[in-house]
Protein backbone atom coordinates (compact mmCIF):
# COMPACT_ATOMS: atom_id res chain seq x y z
CA UNK A 1 0.00 0.00 0.00
CA UNK A 2 0.96 3.47 -0.91
CA UNK A 3 1.02 6.40 1.49
CA UNK A 4 -0.63 9.45 0.87
CA UNK A 5 0.83 12.71 -0.87
CA UNK A 6 2.07 14.94 1.82
CA UNK A 7 -0.12 18.89 1.22
CA UNK A 8 2.76 20.63 -0.26
CA UNK A 9 3.59 17.60 -2.79
CA UNK A 10 0.42 17.56 -4.06
CA UNK A 11 -0.46 19.36 -7.38
CA UNK A 12 -3.55 21.70 -7.54
CA UNK A 13 -4.20 23.94 -9.99
CA UNK A 14 -6.94 26.00 -8.00
CA UNK A 15 -3.67 28.04 -5.95
CA UNK A 16 -2.47 29.18 -9.45
CA UNK A 17 -5.67 29.74 -11.31
CA UNK A 18 -6.37 31.95 -8.31
CA UNK A 19 -2.89 33.57 -8.18
CA UNK A 20 -3.55 34.19 -12.33
CA UNK A 21 -7.05 35.85 -11.91
CA UNK A 22 -5.93 38.00 -9.44
CA UNK A 23 -2.78 39.14 -11.43
CA UNK A 24 -4.84 39.83 -14.29
CA UNK A 25 -7.46 42.29 -12.14
CA UNK A 26 -4.71 43.78 -10.55
CA UNK A 27 -3.54 44.57 -14.49
CA UNK A 28 -6.93 45.35 -15.59
CA UNK A 29 -7.72 47.94 -12.29
CA UNK A 30 -3.40 49.88 -12.79
CA UNK A 31 -4.69 49.98 -16.50
CA UNK A 32 -8.21 51.38 -16.09
CA UNK A 33 -6.42 54.10 -13.28
CA UNK A 34 -3.59 55.07 -15.59
CA UNK A 35 -5.90 55.75 -18.54
CA UNK A 36 -8.53 57.84 -16.22
CA UNK A 37 -5.63 60.02 -15.33
CA UNK A 38 -5.11 60.40 -18.81
CA UNK A 39 -8.05 61.31 -19.69
CA UNK A 40 -7.84 63.73 -16.56
CA UNK A 41 -5.01 65.57 -17.80
CA UNK A 42 -6.42 66.00 -20.53
CA UNK A 43 -9.24 67.36 -19.33
CA UNK A 44 -7.19 69.82 -17.34
CA UNK A 45 -5.33 70.88 -20.42
CA UNK A 46 -8.52 71.64 -22.57
CA UNK A 47 -10.10 73.71 -19.29
CA UNK A 48 -6.83 75.45 -19.48
CA UNK A 49 -7.12 76.27 -23.01
CA UNK A 50 -10.81 77.53 -23.01
CA UNK A 51 -10.12 79.45 -19.71
CA UNK A 52 -6.81 81.57 -21.62
CA UNK A 53 -9.34 82.48 -24.59
CA UNK A 54 -12.18 83.66 -22.25
CA UNK A 55 -9.68 85.73 -20.50
CA UNK A 56 -8.11 86.82 -24.31
CA UNK A 57 -11.76 87.64 -25.15
CA UNK A 58 -12.58 89.81 -22.04
CA UNK A 59 -9.52 91.67 -22.23
CA UNK A 60 -10.24 92.42 -25.99
CA UNK A 61 -13.66 93.25 -25.25
CA UNK A 62 -12.67 95.78 -22.23
CA UNK A 63 -10.67 97.32 -24.80
CA UNK A 64 -13.08 97.78 -27.48
CA UNK A 65 -15.18 98.97 -24.98
CA UNK A 66 -12.75 101.82 -23.99
CA UNK A 67 -11.86 102.38 -27.32
CA UNK A 68 -15.93 102.82 -27.97
CA UNK A 69 -16.36 105.17 -24.74
CA UNK A 70 -13.29 107.32 -26.06
CA UNK A 71 -15.00 107.70 -29.18
CA UNK A 72 -18.35 108.49 -28.10
CA UNK A 73 -16.86 111.32 -25.84
CA UNK A 74 -18.22 114.91 -26.52
CA UNK A 75 -14.90 116.49 -26.22
CA UNK A 76 -14.01 114.27 -29.41
CA UNK A 77 -16.65 114.56 -31.39
CA UNK A 78 -16.43 118.41 -30.79
CA UNK A 79 -12.81 118.47 -31.67
CA UNK A 80 -13.73 115.93 -34.66
CA UNK A 81 -16.60 118.40 -35.94
CA UNK A 82 -14.66 121.51 -35.10
CA UNK A 83 -10.94 120.36 -37.32
CA UNK A 84 -12.38 117.75 -39.73
CA UNK A 85 -15.48 119.01 -40.30
CA UNK A 86 -14.83 122.79 -40.35
CA UNK A 87 -18.30 123.38 -37.63
CA UNK A 88 -18.02 126.71 -36.26
CA UNK A 89 -20.15 127.50 -32.83
CA UNK A 90 -22.91 129.71 -33.85
CA UNK A 91 -22.63 133.36 -32.77
CA UNK A 92 -26.25 135.27 -33.86
CA UNK A 93 -28.40 132.79 -31.61
CA UNK A 94 -32.58 133.67 -32.50
CA UNK A 95 -35.31 132.27 -30.24
CA UNK A 96 -38.41 132.35 -31.75
CA UNK A 97 -41.83 132.57 -29.80
CA UNK A 98 -45.04 131.30 -31.39
CA UNK A 99 -47.97 133.18 -29.86
CA UNK A 100 -50.50 130.92 -28.19
CA UNK A 101 -54.44 131.51 -29.63
CA UNK A 102 -55.95 131.74 -26.37
CA UNK A 103 -59.14 129.81 -27.85
CA UNK A 104 -56.88 127.00 -29.03
CA UNK A 105 -54.10 125.61 -27.15
CA UNK A 106 -51.91 123.74 -29.09
CA UNK A 107 -51.99 126.15 -32.72
CA UNK A 108 -48.41 125.86 -34.25
CA UNK A 109 -47.59 128.80 -36.32
CA UNK A 110 -51.19 130.43 -36.84
CA UNK A 111 -52.58 126.56 -37.53
CA UNK A 112 -56.24 125.81 -35.83
CA UNK A 113 -56.38 122.26 -34.35
CA UNK A 114 -58.32 120.72 -37.14
CA UNK A 115 -55.71 121.80 -39.44
CA UNK A 116 -52.95 120.31 -37.26
CA UNK A 117 -55.13 117.00 -36.80
CA UNK A 118 -55.86 116.67 -40.46
CA UNK A 119 -51.63 117.09 -41.28
CA UNK A 120 -50.57 113.82 -42.38
CA UNK A 121 -47.23 112.46 -43.31
CA UNK A 122 -45.88 111.09 -46.65
CA UNK A 123 -47.77 107.69 -47.02
CA UNK A 124 -46.54 104.05 -48.98
CA UNK A 125 -43.27 103.36 -49.38
CA UNK A 126 -41.94 107.22 -48.19
CA UNK A 127 -43.39 106.99 -45.01
CA UNK A 128 -40.43 104.09 -44.37
CA UNK A 129 -37.72 107.33 -44.96
CA UNK A 130 -39.24 109.66 -42.62
CA UNK A 131 -39.71 109.06 -38.92
CA UNK A 132 -40.40 111.41 -35.76
CA UNK A 133 -36.66 112.79 -34.53
CA UNK A 134 -35.71 112.00 -31.53
CA UNK A 135 -32.80 113.27 -28.92
CA UNK A 136 -30.85 110.21 -29.42
CA UNK A 137 -30.82 110.32 -33.00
Amino acid sequence: MKAPLARHERKEGSHSMVCVICLLGILISATSLGSLRLYGLYLEHRLADVTGRIAATNDRNSALEERFSYLLSPSRIYTYAKSELKMITASEIETIRLRANPASEGSVAGLTPDEIRNMKGPEGLLSLFTGIANAQD
